[in-house]
Order: C-alpha cells, then structure tokens, then sequence
C-alpha cells in the first residue's frame, strides 16, 4: 500500500514539476502572431465598396507587399478609423470584382487573382451580409481577373463586364447577378478591355464605363453607358487616355469622380506614365478639375460614402511605391486623413 501511494505521488510531482512544463512548452516552435494592424497594409489592386445598412466603407483584399495572407481581408471604415473584422471567408486575392446590392443588402465579390499569378485564377461567388461570408454556387461568369462590377439599384441587378479569362483571352462579355444566378446578355459592347472603371450613376440610372486598356494594346478614353439592355457609346472627348484609373458616384453632387490612373507613355518610355488628374462627369461632359490630391497613383481604389457625403479613396501605387494612405473628396478639394 505505501508503494502504491509512494509510486502515486512522484506522478503527481512530475506531472506537475513546473520544470516538466517548461521544458515541454520550450521543445514547441514559437508561434509568429502578426501585429494587429491600425489600418490596412499598402496595397493595390483592391476594392473599395459602400455598405449602406452598416454606413461603412468596406475594403476587400487587394495585392499587398510584403505581406500576402491566404484569407481574404475585410476592412471597415467609419469616417475616422480603420477595423480589421475577423472571419473566415474567401480566399486571397486581387483585382476581382465587388459591389454592394442594395435590394438584398449584402456585398458581391467575384473572381480575381490568388497569391500564385495567373495559374491561380478565381471564378468562386461570395456574397457579405455584415457578418460573414457565404459562397454561391453559380460560376457561370467563369475564371476571370480584371474585370469591374457594379449595382443597378433601378434594376436590382449587379452588372460584370469585361476583364480576362483562364487562357488570358480578353472578355466581351456582360453578365448580370440577381443573387441566385448569372445571366449572360448578349450584346455588342466596348470590346475586350482590361483596367477599364465602372460605376453606377443613381441620378440618370445607368451605368458608366471609362477607358482602359484594349485588346487592341490601346489606351482608350472613351465613355460608355448600359442602361440594362445596350451599351452605348456617348462620348470619346475628355480625360486623356488611361488605364488603372478608378471613379466614384458623388450621389449628392449627381456627378461621377475619377482620378490618377497611368496614360500612354512617350516613346521609348519604360515606366509608367502615372497621372494624378480630378474630373468629373456631369452626363454630357467631362470637366477637369484643377485641384490638388492624393499624387500620382493607379490600381487605388474609390467609393461614395453616402452617410458623410465623401468619396473615400484608399492605397494604390505609383511604379515604385504601394501607399497605405486613406484620402477623401468633399467636393471641393482632396484632404488626407490622418490616424
């Protein structure tokens, strides 16, 4: 019997040795927690959409140097500060395609690019309610990068068009979401193009898409509207050419936004001719606006945050540099905003 217990009470101080227990937690590799993040890291590439339940600015992944993560990032911004919302969703990526359905209240991300190039290219659907993710199972848009998608609110549809799929082939395509399934529409439109921007326009209903770059290796300038049955080209006058230029809907000035994106280059020109332009799109002519801004920059990303009646723009890159930065449009004038 006083073995027995003898034998028991060494377990006991061995189970419990805080030395045992040292060695045992020392002999694990440490785990690398990342720093929890102000705001998000530089990026570009990303998407920028208003969620009018919540009045937040959503950001939604983007490519971001260094730090690649495997999980989609979903940012939030409240007219002062960033959040990090945690949850599990889609995985990583970059120049996919978002936009907020206002009828269902939820956002829409489709396709893009993964961590591993072009051999990683997305055709998945997810939609965010606010509190968390939901894949569909509809992928009838295929695999595809580049392209732009916004919401009709008059039609209750989220419209896609353009970008490239799986075999780098330039897509013509219109396709429209409803929240069960993709519709292709078949018809003519601006042609294959990439780095194009597109926007809803809630005053006259329609949908307007500016420049990009075309299958034909052109810059273009042309402004395009689809009113849910044709595209219509309406004006070639304006901003010079561009690509990789992004345009935001200032609901309350009834006008639409662009800003910076990169022009034709001179001859024997190797970088990028990056712009930092401001005009604004009335639906009849484009006015430049001589104002100062954010600097030159492609790939950021704009949306209109109807609550604090500004357009919000965040990140981009100039060639050289991916900036972090958070700027807004009051309708005068560009001011950054400082955290």
């Amino acid at each position: 019997m006083k073995v027995i217990f003898t034998v028991a009470i060494v377990l006991l101080l061995v189970l419990f040795n805080p030395v045992s227990q040292t060695r045992i937690a020392a002999s694990r590799p440490p785990v690398e927690m990342p720093p929890v993040a102000a705001k998000p890291s530089p990026r570009e590439g990303h998407c920028l959409v208003y969620d009018d339940v919540h009045h937040r600015v959503i950001l939604l992944d983007g490519y971001q140097k260094p730090y690649q993560p495997e999980r989609g990032e979903v940012w939030s911004w409240d007219g002062k500060r960033w959040e990090l919302i945690p949850g599990s969703g889609p995985s990583a990526r970059s120049l996919s395609g978002a936009a907020f359905d206002s009828h269902r209240k939820r956002i829409v991300l489709y396709g893009g690019i993964g961590n591993e190039g072009a051999k990683d290219l997305r055709g998945d659907i997810w939609e965010w309610d606010g509190k968390g993710w939901l894949q569909k199972s509809d992928t009838g848009g295929g695999t595809r990068d580049h392209h732009v998608m916004a919401y009709d609110a008059a039609r209750r549809k989220t419209v896609m068009y353009g970008g490239q799929i799986s075999n780098r082939t330039w897509a013509t395509d219109t396709w429209e979401w409803d929240g069960m399934k993709w519709t292709r529409i078949v018809t003519a439109g601006p042609g294959g193009r990439t780095h194009f921007a597109m926007v809803y326009d809630s005053k006259r209903k329609k949908i307007v898409l500016f420049g990009g770059l075309g299958e034909d290796r052109k810059y273009h300038n042309d402004t395009w509207t689809w009113d849910g049955k044709i595209w219509q080209k309406i004006s070639e006058e304006g901003p010079p050419p561009r690509a990789r230029h992004r345009m935001a809907f200032d609901s309350r000035a009834g006008v639409m936004l662009l800003f910076g994106g990169d022009g034709v280059k001179a001859p024997g020109e190797r970088d990028f001719n990056v712009l930092q332009d401001t005009w604004a799109w009335d639906g009849r002519r484009w006015t430049e606006i001589k104002a100062g801004g954010p600097g030159k920059r492609f790939m950021h990303a704009m949306t209109y945050d109807s609550a604090r009646n500004r357009i919000v723009l965040y990140g981009g890159s100039d060639g050289h540099q991916t900036f972090d930065d958070t700027w807004k449009w009051d309708g005068k004038q560009w001011m950054q905003v400082r955290q």
